[in-house]
């Protein structure tokens, strides 16, 4: 689920938009609550009113802002980083090559990303996808061709039953008013791990499960609301295996953070890098704070995490609503890694770089090599408590400990990377997790 925020002083020649607040932007952090607002009622006013101040760089923030532009209004667009993209973020591998250390995904159904790379002249090409796939269990190895993995029987009939089950009760249950489903009550206090435990009898079908919400969430099937989850195949087109599989299918040419960078080439100065949004007063106009500079406006789009919004001092305080909400929307964690090899050597082997694991920290991986497959790249997540059990860690733990994930599916060859590197989301102060927010039991309906 998503949320909109729009803070807006009536006016009647600038139209309300409500944007998603799903791209990463400034944030809270550079001062405390009362030093941010004490200092912000003594400083003497900028003259320059825009229309609209939009608080983050990514790309729910400069797509709001390239309509805003076109709607002929004024705008500011206020990134905590000094860049721009959010949690898409591109390692280059050389000219027009990257390894995607962000969001890098598209799949059937995206339509509005996959019609802004046409716009932006991005080209696409298909995740690699030639070959057999790994599935580690019980401490063994096998390869498969096609979707399903070479499990217990009984355990794949289990797994299908329950995508069957999901899609069911996802039909009653309206994506942008889950609250409002016959069994939303029900539905709402109770965790996906519950309705697991409940209806999958075999270890392997729960192992199963559970790997997939890491994948979809980068969180722990037990932290999070099944009416979340409903509401999550409700938005995607109603079919659970659109979350997991075919949402993995297509890729960027040059990588997905070019978006975010030909969007704010657009817009020029009205992009400012480095202006972490500590305070924000909002009455007859809205005024934005960062140190020392102030940018005023007469209305805010705020389009950064909501754990990042909740940090933000707003004068007047934000309702109880809104505020009680940010309280309750925590982030997934996950660290993103990817090994860089000369060629991709798996495909040699008739691999194609999948894999699916019961034993992390890398549970599910992919060939996330450029189009031409040179150089190989190999990435992997780590995800949920998988990679929490990496906060404390040097980050050569976390190399030493990817790689030998890649090692257990791909082979040895796999200890030797020509490069490596990896993102730790929860550890990146404007964005502070991944993939994104989630309801936990009981506050959709609350």
């Amino acid at each position: 689920m998503s949320a909109r925020y729009l803070l807006s002083v009536p006016r009647r020649e600038v139209r309300r938009r409500e944007l998603i607040a799903g791209g990463v932007g400034a944030a809270a952090g550079a001062l405390g609550a009362p030093a941010a607002l004490a200092r912000a009622r003594h400083r003497p006013p900028r003259s320059r009113t825009y229309d609209v101040v939009v608080v983050g760089g990514g790309l729910a923030g400069l797509t709001a802002a390239t309509r805003i532009r076109a709607a002929g209004k004024s705008v500011v667009v206020l990134e905590a980083r000094r860049r721009v993209g959010g949690r898409n973020l591109d390692h280059p591998l050389g000219p027009g090559k990257v390894a995607e250390l962000g969001g890098q995904w598209a799949g059937p159904g995206q339509d509005k990303v996959l019609a802004l790379a046409k716009q932006l002249g991005v080209a696409t090409f298909p995740t690699y996808s030639d070959g057999n796939s790994v599935y580690y269990s019980g401490g063994a190895t096998q390869t498969y061709s096609g979707d399903i993995p070479p499990g217990n029987p009984a355990a794949l009939v289990e797994v299908q039953a329950a995508v069957l089950e999901f899609n069911n009760m996802a039909a009653l249950v309206p994506a942008d008013k889950p609250w409002t489903a016959p069994q939303a009550a029900t539905w709402d206090t109770e965790t996906i791990q519950t309705w697991i435990d409940q209806n999958l009898h075999t270890a392997e079908a729960r192992s199963l499960a559970e790997l997939a919400m890491r994948g979809v969430y980068g969180e722990e099937a037990e932290e999070i609301s099944l009416l979340d989850l409903l509401a999550a195949i409700t938005g995607v087109g109603g079919d659970f295996n659109t979350l997991i599989g075919s949402a993995q299918s297509i890729r960027f040419v040059g990588g997905p953070q070019q978006f975010s960078q030909k969007l704010a080439g657009r817009l020029g100065p009205a992009v400012r890098l480095g202006v972490p949004v500590g305070a924000i007063q909002h009455g007859s106009r809205i005024t934005a704070h960062s140190g020392a500079n102030v940018f005023h406006a007469h209305r805010a789009i705020l389009a950064l995490p909501k754990t990042l919004l909740g940090r933000i001092a707003f004068d007047p305080p934000l309702a109880p609503g809104p505020d009680q909400y940010l309280q309750r929307q925590p982030m997934g964690s996950v660290v993103k890694v990817n090994a860089i090899y000369p060629t991709p050597f798996w495909r040699d082997a008739g691999l194609n770089g999948a894999a699916t694991s019961d034993t992390g920290p890398i549970r599910i991986t992919y060939d996330n090599s450029p189009p031409d497959g040179r150089p190989g790249v190999l990435v992997g997540f780590m995800e949920g408590n998988d990679s929490r059990a990496f906060y404390g860690s040097p980050p050569a733990a976390r190399r030493q400990a990817a790689l030998a994930s890649f090692a257990r599916y791909f082979g040895s060859q796999a200890l030797s990377p020509s490069g490596y590197v990896d993102m730790m989301w929860a550890a990146e102060p404007f964005t502070r997790g991944a993939y994104g927010s989630f309801n936990p039991p009981g506050v959709l309906t609350s």
